[in-house]
């Protein structure tokens, strides 16, 4: 029974996933995209590294469930961990934790992360790609010692991994290049070679026809890179660090024994490390909460979140309960906290660029939302969260085509294939809009005016002037104007601050 607890202890892991980030995890196939259609597998496969991409976009669509996303994680780990024990002849399994928890961070450490980063499938690529990298020294392993083949191995390894799976590929060649040295007690030979295709394969593959990745990164390729407005953040690189370092570490150093004392110790450092660095910013797990709340019509959810705030809430849980407090037909946000706290980032976020979008729709004013879409889509990504916020825009702006051509997308997705098809409907029955539950609330508060200008990333200065400098002409758009004004009177100060 004890050779399994290792694996049982990963297991448990699906715990804390599942009752914590739920809504962390829903959120990552929110910002993801994977269509079942050859042109997205193409697009992946340009980069080096495109077929861990994919795999990692193909899994990420599964956190639309929080729990079986959560639990295809565990299952991973766990499995990762058997194939240490089998391909670096562990004589401790408990050592294979270390990385895993490492993985572990690398996915609940982001924070606001999720909406800037640029890598697909990220919440992925770190657990996929080890398993990639252990396989392939397995495979290494395995071979028989002729006529040569276990050198034919590693070049094919590093070279067409190296377009498959990117760093991951040179981290197996690494691997591979280490147990030759420490089986022969030669760098000669397969070692020397391992370390020579390292160096020499991101390089062929730039210069001869992967000009898609930049240069500096070219040894980087299927890893994130943590930059944002032209400043990088090494920190959040130091669970890779340490995950490949256990891993070279298993490679070099296999025959450490199984003592209580050492399990003991590897067990709790595991355990420190995931409570001091898992992310427990109150106020972001609030803002993905009622995000989720408002996109799937639960207005009381949203504003139970709101009120149960701990500590002083962000600019965005104060918007996003003010939108389901007017929705609600309340005339007050009393008894309610106000706050302006920065989100927990270290860089500057802006509301545009995570909730805000969703917040410019449900406001009435659909071309701001289509517009940071837009600009997001190409900057970041495109995502389910952008396509189908495009889509209702389109259909409120009476632009068909346009609202097809993305359902047309959606429609190739694994999880929202119906939520397309009710679009499609309504694009087909324009008049089934007035019933849809998404734009009960919207259509009233649409205005007749159809322009566009600069928001300067101020979303909420700029919601309530336009709310107030545009007085509407239906019941909904007046109390609208008034329920703005008693609340930019009573926080103008802090307003104009933020």
């Amino acid at each position: 029974m004890k050779k399994w607890w290792p694996y049982l202890v990963i297991v448990l892991l699906w715990v804390p996933l599942v009752v914590f980030e739920s809504d962390y995890l829903y959120a990552l196939q929110d910002q993801n995209l994977f269509l079942h259609t050859p042109l997205f597998f193409e697009q992946q496969m340009v980069k080096a590294g495109g077929l861990l991409t994919w795999i990692g976009s193909y899994l990420t669509q599964y956190f639309y469930y929080p729990m079986l996303g959560a639990g295809i994680l565990c299952l991973l780990w766990a499995f990762f961990m058997w194939l240490c024990k089998r391909t670096f002849r562990l004589a401790n399994t408990w050592i294979a934790l270390i990385p895993v928890a490492c993985m572990v961070l690398t996915i609940v450490t982001l924070g606001y992360w999720v909406y800037y980063l640029k890598l697909p499938g990220h919440a992925f690529c770190a657990t996929m790609g080890s398993i990639v990298a252990v396989a392939l020294t397995w495979g290494y392993r395995a071979l028989p010692r002729r006529h040569h083949l276990p050198s034919v191995y590693i070049v094919f390894a590093a070279g067409l991994g190296y377009q498959f799976f990117g760093f991951y590929a040179l981290l197996a060649t690494a691997l591979m290049g280490i147990i030759s040295w420490r089986e022969h007690k030669s760098l000669w030979g397969d070692a020397f070679l391992a370390f020579t295709q390292i160096f020499l394969w991101p390089i062929f593959s730039y210069y001869c026809g992967n000009p898609e990745i930049n240069i500096v990164n070219i040894y980087w390729a299927g890893l994130p890179v943590f930059a944002h407005q032209g400043e990088r953040f090494f920190a959040y690189n130091l669970p890779y660090v340490i995950l490949f370092a256990s891993m070279v570490l298993m490679a070099m150093k296999p025959s450490i024994k199984s003592r209580k004392w050492l399990n003991i110790t590897i067990v709790a450092v595991v355990a420190i490390g995931l409570l001091k660095f898992w992310n427990k910013d109150d106020n972001l797990h609030r803002e993905l909460s009622m995000t989720r709340s408002i996109e799937t019509g639960q207005w009381d959810k949203a504003l139970k979140t709101a009120k149960n705030v701990k500590g002083e809430p962000t600019r965005l849980i104060c918007m996003m309960r003010n939108l389901a407090l007017f929705v609600q037909g309340a005339k007050t946000t009393n008894g309610y906290r106000d706050g302006a706290k920065r989100p927990a980032a270290p860089f500057t976020v802006h509301t545009v660029h995570t909730a805000g979008k969703m917040l410019y729709l449900q406001y009435g004013i659909p071309n701001y939302c289509y517009r940071w879409c837009m600009e997001d889509g190409v900057e970041y990504g495109w995502s389910i969260e952008k396509l189908k916020l495009m889509t209702m825009c389109s259909i409120l702006n009476g632009e068909e085509v346009a609202a097809q051509r993305y359902v047309n997308l959606l429609k190739k997705t694994d999880f929202h294939k119906k939520w397309a098809m009710r679009m499609e409907a309504m694009i087909k029955a324009p008049q089934l809009v007035m019933q849809a539950p998404e734009f009960k609330h919207i259509l009233p508060l649409l205005r007749d005016d159809n322009f566009l200008t600069a928001d300067q990333s101020q979303q909420e200065l700029f919601l309530i002037e336009h709310i107030m400098s545009t007085p509407g002409a239906t019941l909904e758009q007046r109390r609208l104007a008034d329920f703005t004004m008693s609340y930019y009177r009573n926080n103008r100060q802090k307003l104009v601050e933020q």
